[in-house]
């Protein structure tokens, strides 16, 4: 990780209340008599209001019961909607 100073005005647009994602995930069972697990299943969720990230983070932590979980900030741009990952491995990524 490389960390320098910024000039706080070279930002164009900030969002003030973004919406947040917050997928849970959970190693599915292989198949009997099968080595590992099969693959992997998610429980996603769209948190909108939240006063900050602290208290996504809270939520997501209570809610984990023993899961990972990857969490996002929507953005909506041009191209369509996309997501920009703050926390968290997708285990389903090379």
């Amino acid at each position: 990780m490389d960390a320098a100073p910024v000039d706080p005005r070279d930002a164009s647009w900030e969002i003030s209340s973004p919406t947040y994602r917050v997928y849970f995930w959970r190693a599915a069972e292989a198949p009997s008599g099968t080595p590992g697990h099969g693959g992997w299943s998610s429980d996603e969720w769209r948190l909108t209001g939240a006063r900050d990230l602290h208290e996504v983070l809270e939520w997501a932590d209570l809610r984990s019961a023993g899961r990972s979980y990857t969490l996002h900030v929507e953005v909506d741009v041009a191209e369509g909607r996309g997501l920009v990952n703050l926390a968290g491995v997708d285990p389903t990524r090379p």
